[in-house]
């Protein structure tokens, strides 16, 4: 048994460092891509509005003319930065394959080595295992087995006795989510939060698990959980990202810009999610650069476009 406890552990361990090196950076490697959509979004709409202006006689044609030419060329550099992120080829691809066919043989002969000495060792105990199986009286949901089920209604008991153990509803929230149960999660998470609002493990999962179910949302109770993490810790990535996205959806630019450079600045340098950053923060650049360059008689970028002028 001491045997395959060791195995066991070795082969849990090798592959969860195998298996979590490339995620490093690559949720603020998508907030890049997200924030370019964003921004092509953005740019056509403004581009419809002035063309449906000019055919109202709501703007002056130079203005109209001369903004939809700024607008079609910042299109343009948009396009290109999304087209370079999908044709972006990923990082040492044989290399990647040669360590994934390493993984697999270790797998396979770990994972045979351990079941064979279990089934030597635990032989009786597996065919009453097997034997109940085939009578319908022992069975897991979802491909989890009994014994995993079994815990976590335990967990949900004792906080039924405990109902203020913070650590067992965040412990319960992160399960769930394995287990598929985002309802179930959101609940755990939620009364985490009720007793500990400050605590940032708290903060970080409810934050991230909200933004991933509603990315377009960045309001509502998203916004406080994310404004709160970041007061516990300016360096906070992912708090970064979202108040700086969430600027941007309200048009305040110049406050995307102070979220988004701060993050710049926490990235590795030369690294695929700081370029990421670098190509929106230099969208906003230019949007800034063209809010300051005004047309005469106070029409701005904003005004033209239909849209609030950045504070």
């Amino acid at each position: 048994m001491f045997v395959i406890v060791v195995l066991s552990a070795f082969l849990a361990l090798f592959a969860a460092w195998f298996l979590t090196r490339p995620v490093k950076g690559r949720a603020a490697a998508e907030g890049g891509r997200i924030a370019l959509e964003l921004t092509r979004e953005e740019t056509l709409k403004q581009i419809r509005e002035i063309e449906s202006d000019r055919a109202d006689g709501r703007i002056d044609e130079s203005i109209a003319r001369d903004e939809t030419a700024r607008l079609k060329y910042a299109l343009a550099q948009t396009l290109r930065a999304l087209e370079a992120e999908k044709g972006a080829p990923t990082a040492g691809p044989e290399r990647l394959r040669r360590r994934g066919a390493v993984l697999v043989g270790l797998l396979v002969a770990l994972t045979t080595l351990a079941g064979g000495l279990d089934w030597w060792q635990n032989k009786p105990a597996l065919l009453t295992f097997a034997t109940l199986n085939a009578k319908g009286r022992v069975s897991g949901v979802h491909g989890f087995p009994p014994m995993v089920l079994s815990m976590v209604a335990k967990l949900r008991r004792h906080l039924v006795r405990h109902p203020r153990d913070t650590g067992g509803w965040l412990e319960l929230a992160r399960a769930n989510v394995v287990l598929g149960d985002l309802k179930g999660a959101r609940s755990a998470y939620a009364h985490a939060y009720r007793l500990a609002p400050d605590d940032e493990a708290v903060l970080a999962n409810y934050a991230w698990l909200l933004y991933s179910a509603h990315p377009a949302k960045t309001t509502g109770r998203v916004y406080t959980l994310f404004r709160r993490l970041y007061k516990q810790d300016p360096r906070q990535q992912d708090a970064l990202w979202f108040l700086g996205l969430a600027s941007y959806n309200r048009h305040h630019f110049h406050k995307t810009l102070v979220y988004w450079e701060r993050l710049e600045k926490e990235l590795p340098p030369g690294s695929k999610a700081r370029s990421g950053v670098e190509t929106a923060v230099g969208k906003i650049r230019t949007i800034l650069a063209a809010e300051r360059g005004r047309a005469p008689g106070g029409v701005r970028q904003g005004a033209a476009g239909g849209k609030p002028a950045a504070p």
